[in-house]
């Protein structure tokens, strides 16, 4: 019989480094929107490492990006959640919610301004101090 460990045995460990943290007006679940289309007039800056300013070279206001962010604050890990934080409970993941293994975030911000390591968006659905780990470019279609 396959256990935990059999399966863990199977797969390389990781480890990641921010390239990143978010500065957001967000401090709490209170006042941090579900999903950063709700709430378009948040902005916030996310300050890149300096050592990858040169992979910030081709952004510019108006493009998107997704932005892969650890829930820092998240709790114990939940196999279900409620939908939206307060609908039916609904399996872990088919949502968005934050209590999970490996607790990573990914949103879709809009680019509003571009300044040496600074990038500054809507679409915040992130606390303040928030650790990014990577970002990518975005295209709905």
């Amino acid at each position: 019989m396959k256990t935990q460990s059999d399966f863990a045995e199977k797969v390389t460990p990781v480890t990641m480094t921010p390239i990143g943290i978010i500065h957001s007006p967000c401090s709490s679940r209170e006042d941090t929107p579900k999903n950063g289309a709700l709430r378009p007039d948040i902005s916030a800056t996310l300050e890149v490492d300096p050592r990858y300013r040169e992979a910030m070279a081709d952004m510019r206001p108006g493009q998107q990006f997704m932005i892969l962010f650890l829930f820092h604050q998240s709790g114990p890990v939940r196999q279900t959640v409620p939908l939206r934080g307060s609908g039916p409970m609904t399996a872990l993941f088919s949502t968005h919610a934050p209590s999970r293994p490996n607790p990573i975030g990914v949103s879709v911000i809009t680019v509003t301004a571009v300044e040496d390591n600074r990038i500054t968006f809507t679409g915040v659905d992130m606390f303040d101090k928030t650790p990014v780990l990577d970002i990518k470019s975005w295209s709905a279609h």
